[in-house]
């Protein structure tokens, strides 16, 4: 971890992904982070993969960097724990609907009375206000809501859903960003705040960053939609011996490249006069490229060419692909733990790279309340008050 955090407390009542990726990334930045987990523990422990319960490969890969304190918030003893954990931390982060957490008495403006710089950041669904607040969601449903599952299988006949938790990800990156913003106001007034990051509006504003197109001007001029973007023609490319994706964008890269795969015709065609007839026949040239000149040569020959020519280009590939990868590897995108319980871990350790600033080693994802009776002892709970919380079960015994 890097401690550009250092000092900072954060109370994470996460689940699944989103918010506990959002928190994660702040115990990567050195904050400490206390995960407060339901008797049963975050669902996504139980989710793929796991070698004994309560550890999923999936619930490891976002919640390093924490401590788990097991609480249960159905009785009063458990929200107060909470409250008093709340009442000195700096940031409390959450991923419910705001009807559950008002439930459980732990929306922003309760806990702003007993914290007045307290930064509350949560992410949700839909957020707080308009028709849909309510809703559950998770990310299939924000990748139907939003369009993505439909500019996804635009040129497939059918919708199609990204299969990654793309939706919680891009979700998860703006509560951080709310997180980080909220913590540089507080520092520098001393002055809370409340910050939500609904998951719908984040996803359709960034597919209509660049799919807003005709639509951005009024009256539209145009569809909406980025043709380039939609074109049935920009996919991979498949070559003599497999597949390339070509990153053939440019004006400049067409007058490179035209000419290296003897299709100087292409040039002469009037298509590519100037960027903006560039642009009106995209679609069509990615079609050219794709059905006559890139099935011509092997993936490594295109590969060798592009590269010559400062173009863009790769080669497709797989997730086994991704684990052996030279780059990946001699950067150290992977690293590997000894973890208490789990033994030897395969992480993903957060990419990036950071100078002059002092780091720590990575707490290992812990197990189910691991940290429950010494969280609550650093906040004064006496060993009394912990035996008596244990036998009435809001705290695991010890």
């Amino acid at each position: 971890m890097f401690k550009f955090l250092d000092g900072v407390k954060v109370i994470e009542l996460g689940h699944i992904l989103l918010g506990p990726h959002a928190a994660q990334t702040l115990g990567d930045f050195g904050a400490e982070i206390i995960k407060i987990e339901a008797p049963t523990g975050d669902l996504y422990r139980e989710v793929g993969i796991k070698k004994m319960p309560k550890m999923s490969a999936q619930w490891l890969s976002c919640n390093r960097n924490k401590r788990s304190v097991v609480l249960d918030l159905k009785q009063n003893e458990g929200r107060q724990a909470i409250i008093d954990l709340v009442e000195n931390a700096d940031v409390f982060v959450h991923n419910m609907r705001p009807f559950a957490i008002e439930k459980l008495g732990l929306d922003y403006e309760s806990l702003k009375a007993i914290n007045p710089r307290l930064v509350y950041c949560f992410s949700s669904g839909f957020g707080q206000a308009g028709p849909y607040k309510d809703y559950p969601a998770f990310d299939d449903v924000i990748q139907a809501y939003s369009g993505m599952a439909s500019v996804n299988g635009h040129n497939l006949g059918a919708p199609q859903f990204v299969p990654v938790a793309v939706t919680d990800h891009m979700a998860s990156m703006n509560l951080v960003q709310a997180m980080l913003a909220g913590l540089y106001r507080q520092q520098a007034s001393g002055k809370g705040c409340l910050v939500e990051v609904p998951m719908y509006e984040t996803v359709v504003s960034t597919i209509l960053n660049q799919h807003l197109s005709g639509a951005s001007f009024d009256p539209p001029v145009g569809t909406v939609g980025y043709p380039r973007m939609l074109s049935a023609s920009r996919k991979p490319c498949e070559t003599k011996d497999g597949f390339v994706a070509h990153g053939v964008y440019s004006f400049h890269h067409w007058q490179a490249f035209l000419p290296a795969v003897d299709r100087v015709d292409i040039l002469e065609s009037g298509k590519l006069d100037d960027p903006s007839e560039l642009a009106a026949n995209i679609s069509e040239l990615y079609e050219i490229v794709a059905r006559e000149i890139m099935p011509l040569r092997t993936t490594q020959e295109w590969l060798d060419l592009m590269s010559s020519l400062d173009i863009p280009c790769a080669p497709i590939n797989s997730l086994d692909d991704l684990i052996t990868d030279p780059h990946l590897n001699s950067v150290g995108l992977f690293r590997t733990i000894d973890h208490p319980t789990q033994g030897r871990l395969t992480q993903v350790r957060n990419p990036m790279s950071v100078t002059d600033v002092e780091e720590a080693v990575d707490i290992p994802p812990p197990d189910l309340g691991l940290d429950t009776q010494a969280v609550l002892l650093d906040l004064g709970y006496s060993e009394e008050r912990l035996a008596e919380l244990a036998d009435r079960g809001v705290i695991p015994s010890s």
